[in-house]
């Protein structure tokens, strides 16, 4: 019986003991780990600040290749949320951004597995002085309040959670490398919807240069009107180049100009514009004619019209687009700001047919200067 006390008598007092190292242990777990980025900071902020980057830097998915995730809210800034399901490692959990400040700090809440509660990541972005880096600075915050196994939980925090932390700045580092290195932060980059139009097309090639370029446009130019008035069709809204590769010495681009009607009579055929049709020819070269001739559809799924002039109904849908006044030199860079502001938004692109960029001269001052529009397709 005295033994039985005395085994009793111990338990107690390591319990006790258990209470209070419990007690004395902090109730608030931080940890801070960074890294020094060239990215300019416009895309630092807008890659955190929406979800749709997340499969990117997700610690989650370096756990369970296979890992679900559902979004909802905004898409952008507080209220954009994802959640998770996965393996065992994985479990389910959410991110929710919380609150954001432009080029300064994004704060999410999390909500998954470890210990505690009012789980946050904030994440502060500090430039160097030298302006060509920034430091992102990544928080984890966590109350353990009286919760004594969560303090002693918080006694492990430089394990999963500390690396999930450095998990996600190594995935961002990496994420953000393979972006286009330029700022467009100054640019007005909008997302808008477009509706197809018929246009006729005439694929051209010159040397990179403006003047070759220009003049290659002009005379694609007067070779589509020329096939316009055989058709008895005209011109409906500004030429538009839509651009199939930027070669280091070459440029190759689609000149499209939009006509009035998606029907046509030419050479005693009726033809109807529709958009890119697929034929068991298309992608099969050994399949295609040595010429097309009036009605056949070519290697896109262009209608053949004549003198190497399609004809096709454009993209439908969501584009990225911006506008510039100035020299076609600036173009490029353009091009690359749209397509860098699509990777940091999480918009998918394809460069590949429908999904080309193309620019339209919207305006021409009397001194000359032109004004453009640049057009991403996007998808949602």
């Amino acid at each position: 019986m005295t033994r039985l006390l005395e085994l009793l008598v111990s338990l107690l007092i390591v319990a006790a003991l258990v209470v209070v190292v419990g007690v004395l242990l902090p109730s608030h777990g931080h940890l801070e780990r960074s890294v020094d980025v060239p990215n300019p900071i416009r895309q630092i902020y807008d890659s955190l600040n929406t979800m749709r980057r997340f499969p990117d830097w997700s610690p989650e998915r370096r756990l369970d290749p296979l890992v679900t995730m559902k979004y909802s809210g905004e898409r952008l800034g507080p209220g954009a949320s994802v959640e998770w399901s996965g393996n065992q490692s994985v479990g389910k959990g959410s991110l929710t951004i919380a609150s954001s400040i432009e080029d300064e700090q994004v704060k999410m809440d999390l909500d998954n597995d470890f210990a505690g509660v009012n789980k946050t990541y904030t994440i502060d972005l500090v430039p160097a002085e030298n302006g060509k880096t920034t430091k992102i600075v990544w928080n984890y915050d966590v109350d353990y309040g009286w919760d004594l196994f969560a303090r002693y939980a918080g006694l492990y925090i430089h394990g999963k959670p500390d690396a999930n932390v450095q998990t996600a700045l190594a995935n961002v580092s990496a994420m953000l490398a393979s972006f286009p290195n330029v700022d467009y932060k100054d640019q007005d980059i909008q997302v808008s919807e477009v509706t197809g139009v018929p246009v006729l097309v005439l694929p051209t090639k010159s040397p990179r240069t403006l003047d070759e370029v220009a003049e290659a446009t002009a005379q694609a130019v007067t070779r589509i009107q020329a096939v316009m008035s055989r058709a008895g069709l005209t011109q409906n809204g500004p030429v538009r180049i839509v651009t199939s590769n930027w070669g280091d010495d070459s440029y190759a681009f689609d000149v499209a100009v939009p006509v009035n009607s998606t029907s046509f009579s030419l050479d005693g055929s009726t033809q109807q514009i529709t958009a890119p049709v697929q034929t068991d020819m298309v992608g099969d070269l050994d399949a295609q004619p040595a010429e097309l001739t009036l009605g056949q559809r070519d290697d896109e799924g262009q209608l053949y019209v004549a003198d190497n002039v399609r004809a096709r109904i454009t993209y439908s849908g969501p584009v990225l687009t911006t506008e510039y006044t100035g020299s076609p030199a600036a173009l490029p860079l353009l091009r690359l700001q749209l397509k860098a502001f699509a990777e940091t938004h999480g918009y998918f692109y394809s460069e590949m047919n429908g999904g080309r960029f193309w620019d339209e001269v919207t305006a021409t001052s009397e001194e000359g200067e032109e004004t453009f529009k640049v057009y991403l397709p996007v998808e949602p």
